[in-house]
């Protein structure tokens, strides 16, 4: 009986820590590339869409780059809102792209199905103001991370234990 008892013990105790060391929540993250620094893990859901906002540099008006988690754990970019065609922006949609105008007068590139398993940012250090926006909250990326520095936009399955050694969780699901 004392045997029994003890294996079911060995068991559950098993059960219980691979709980908190295997990766199973979502978290869409952003870390630093360049310097040792604690990445930033934003708990966003499956069906919901995040932007990245921030201020072109050269023509100054702000642009909007809207995405969606795939179901890969990729990141998917599904809109692009922009006031200026000037440099640096497109002119016209490619392919199954459909460029318009919004009511507020601001062009817009929607349809898109842009693909991508990560995004490097360099946070900007004087015009830029990169911003995660989601669920109404806007995240100012200057506030986690170095002005200047550049960091990587990503999907990753994170462990309980991963979230307790000190990351930045941001948001709740």
């Amino acid at each position: 009986m004392k045997r029994k008892y003890m294996l079911w013990s060995a068991l559950l105790f098993l059960i219980l820590t691979s709980f908190i060391f295997l990766p199973l929540q979502t978290f869409l993250v952003i870390e630093p590339r360049e310097y040792e620094d604690k990445p930033a893990y934003f708990s966003i859901s499956k069906d919901q869409s995040f932007s990245i906002l921030y201020t072109h540099s050269i023509h100054l008006s702000e642009v909007e780059e809207i995405y969606r988690q795939t179901p890969a754990n990729n990141i998917r970019q599904t809109k692009l809102l922009y006031e200026d065609t000037a440099i640096g922006m497109p002119s016209d949609a490619e392919g199954r792209e459909v460029f318009s105008r919004t009511k507020d007068g601001r062009y817009a590139i929607s349809n898109m199905d842009r693909e991508f398993p990560f995004i490097d940012i360099q946070i900007g250090q004087v015009v830029a103001n990169h911003r995660l926006v989601y669920d109404g909250e806007v995240y100012p990326l200057k506030e986690y991370f170095k002005e200047g520095a550049i960091v990587r936009m990503h999907f990753k399955k994170v462990s309980l234990f991963s979230q307790w050694k000190g990351v930045i969780v941001v948001g709740k699901r």
